[in-house]
């Protein structure tokens, strides 16, 4: 699949991608899992459980996530509870599904017991804390930078619409964006601070703690987006003291499109009144009360919940979700990590522009690098089975996982070198 001019392009890759065959021939090893010389590390192990990694040169999981085979296994309980229990799956598996997946981020984000809910995206979980804001008051004040994924944009500026001030902080690398500046813009009328955890644009890690910390001394709520935070470096939301935190399954997590979440820090959950809810959101959603009475909000954080969850995307999501927690956070940032340091050294080597933090401890475990013609490379290196992706003021970007090894990212230099 490629984005082009706005629309999406579908393509077939070739069956046996004979490109990368030879390319790993030509090495000395075979990317096939099976592979007997490959390098391992502590998690490659995982490898074998990741179907497209037998016949791909998969890079891409800052985009979209391997899916592990064990995902069949729970679409496919999703769909035998379905067909045998009817309506009844509501009642068990189905509503056990949804508690599941709360429990399981709330694990991965090290958040307190009922602070998670399922979203469908990160744009509708931005959209329930919005909905509970009230920009008419002297606290107005939408503090933005101009390096947040695309999203935050029309929806956040169009709450502008409903009173808010909007206000947008520069980056002077396009890369990321000084920590200070965005604390220096804080001030009494400051009212929620809508930001990125790491950058999609670089992999840029922000430090949200800070920004936390300065916004709680000024009365401003912090809202930052996980997205590209969850699933390659260790997060903790307490630490963090963030009031809000969003993010998604489709990356990271390896869970697909669907089952998005947002975090409330405990002491707003109750505080808030989110006025975008539906009756999964309600304290006694089967009591059916009439239109002329407004129903009571559940006492939890399922008040920012809404409608009818996407069930079948937490099924499929589970597995993913399970692996990175059996895995551990903290040896996945390290394998990442290790192995977004070996692609800049070669990256460097070949005197390639790294447009990411030089040091990886400041970036996640993506890697952007760019030179000429690397967006018509992306393109050639797909059809040889050599998954990457390239972006604007951004070059390719590289982002190996921890089911990845070495052998891969020299699969892709190799492939590079021979354009």
């Amino acid at each position: 699949m490629q984005a082009r001019n706005g629309w999406i392009q579908w393509r077939g890759l070739p069956a046996d991608h004979a490109g990368q065959k030879v390319l790993s021939h030509a090495l000395g090893y075979s990317n096939h899992a099976g592979g007997a010389e490959r390098v391992s590390h502590k998690l490659s192990h995982w490898r074998d459980q990741y179907p497209i990694l037998q016949r791909s040169t998969y890079l891409a999981s800052h985009s979209l996530g391997a899916v592990p085979q064990s995902a069949l296994q729970e679409l496919n309980r999703y769909y035998e509870e379905w067909a045998t229990l009817g309506i009844l799956a509501w009642d068990g598996p189905w509503w056990q599904a949804v508690l599941d997946f709360q429990a399981d981020i709330e694990a991965l984000l090290g958040a307190a017991s009922g602070t998670v809910v399922p979203m469908q995206n990160v744009t509708r979980g931005m959209a329930a804390v919005a909905s509970a804001l009230d920009y008419n008051g002297p606290r107005n004040k939408v503090i933005l930078t101009d390096q947040e994924f695309t999203t935050s944009y029309p929806f956040w500026q169009a709450q502008s619409e409903c009173g808010a001030q909007i206000v947008v902080v520069e980056s002077d690398d396009n890369m990321t964006v000084s920590t200070q500046r965005i604390i220096d813009a804080i001030d009494e009328q400051t009212l929620i601070l809508p930001l990125s955890h790491v950058y999609f644009r670089s992999g840029a890690i922000q430090d949200i703690g800070a920004i936390c910390n300065a916004a709680h001394q000024k009365g401003a709520w912090v809202l930052a987006d996980g997205y590209q935070a969850v699933g390659t470096i260790p997060v903790d939301v307490q630490a963090l003291d963030a009031d809000f935190y969003v993010g998604g399954s489709h990356k990271w997590l390896c869970g697909g499109p669907g089952a998005a979440f947002l975090y409330v820090r405990p002491e707003l959950i109750n505080l808030l009144r989110p006025r975008l809810t539906g009756w999964f959101g309600l304290k006694n959603p089967f009591a059916y009360e009439p239109g002329t009475v407004r129903p009571e909000l559940n006492d939890g954080v399922q008040r920012f919940l809404g409608g009818t969850p996407n069930i079948p995307a937490l099924y499929a999501a589970r597995a993913g979700i399970r692996n990175l927690l059996s895995a551990g956070m903290t040896a996945i940032r390290e394998a990442g990590q290790s192995l977004s340091e070996y692609a800049q050294e070669q990256a460097l080597s070949r005197e390639f522009t790294i447009k990411s933090p030089a040091d990886s401890s400041r970036r996640s475990n993506m890697l952007c690098i760019d030179f000429e013609g690397a967006q018509q490379a992306a393109s050639k290196l797909e059809s040889q089975g050599i998954i990457v992706d390239w972006r604007p003021d951004c070059g390719i970007r590289l982002s190996p996982h921890f089911y990845n090894i070495k052998e891969d990212l020299d699969v892709f230099f190799t492939a590079v070198d021979a354009l």
